[in-house]
């Protein structure tokens, strides 16, 4: 590495310390952790069944293709979503399934 000419080493050294010693470490960012409210009827999205059973946006995918959730519904031309009802029914079926396994 080369020095600027004006300056000997000792003084560059110095100022690189000095200018380095006001910054501040970064924090790590803190987890997006958006409480997404569960309907009690009607439909819901994606991202609330995804939030309800605590899946990332792969797992549901994955599971939808094995036909391990219930099949969501088109409201629109492009809009999908889960009825509640079929949601809740399969947690009791899931809870009632891990229930018999443990027995």
């Amino acid at each position: 590495m080369t020095h600027p000419p004006d300056l000997p080493t000792n003084e560059l050294t110095k100022r690189l310390k000095h200018s380095y010693a006001s910054v501040e470490p970064v924090k790590p960012k803190a987890a997006k952790s958006k409480a997404i409210a569960f309907p009690t009827e009607g439909y819901c999205t994606y991202a609330q069944v995804q939030a309800r059973l605590q899946i990332s946006n792969s797992t549901m995918h994955l599971w939808l293709k094995q036909n391990r959730l219930p099949a969501p519904v088109r409201i629109g031309a492009r809009a999908m979503r889960f009825s509640v009802q079929d949601i809740l029914n399969y947690e009791h079926a899931a809870r009632e399934a891990t229930k018999v396994a443990a027995e």
